[in-house]
């Protein structure tokens, strides 16, 4: 109905999804380390608040050698060039037994909003620790939902 969102007697919301590009890390210290960051640059349509921002974020683990691993991983974000915010954080939350190339994943689910609250550019990255320090390949990519309101 034309005219309502102006009027202020209804509002329209929308979710909108921004994908990074995916990081691929070899990983082989017990320290932990951080993948690599990947940005995603948020843009809004005029007239538009956001009203929640999601992050999806895939991490993919393969073992490179036939050791067990148990793997703790902190997802972090920031706005562009300020500090990071850890967002999601499990201690043994990936792992796998002693077999070269078996490989494990999970989707870490984080309610970024108070990072999140305007249009901008903003890093993502993963801290990984292993229990062991053999080389593990991580995959990771994210995805920024944002709820806006017009």
């Amino acid at each position: 109905m034309p005219g309502l969102a102006s009027a202020g007697m209804a509002k329209i919301d929308a979710d909108i999804g921004f994908p990074s590009a995916e990081a691929v890390n070899a990983i082989a210290t017990v320290s932990a380390t951080d993948t690599t960051e990947k940005e995603i640059t948020l843009s809004l349509p005029s007239g538009a608040s956001i009203v929640r921002a999601t992050l999806l974020t895939s991490i993919t683990a393969m073992n490179n050698s036939a050791n067990a691993q148990k793997i703790d991983v902190d997802v972090k974000g920031r706005a562009s060039g300020g500090s990071f915010t850890t967002f999601f954080s499990q201690d043994d939350i990936l792992g796998f037994g002693a077999v070269d190339g078996a490989t494990t994943g999970i989707v870490a689910v984080s309610d970024v909003t108070s990072l999140v609250n305007a249009a901008g550019t903003f890093g993502f990255k993963c801290t990984i620790q292993q229990s062991s320090g053999n080389s593990v390949r991580y995959t990771t990519q994210h995805v920024l939902i944002i709820a806006i309101r017009f």
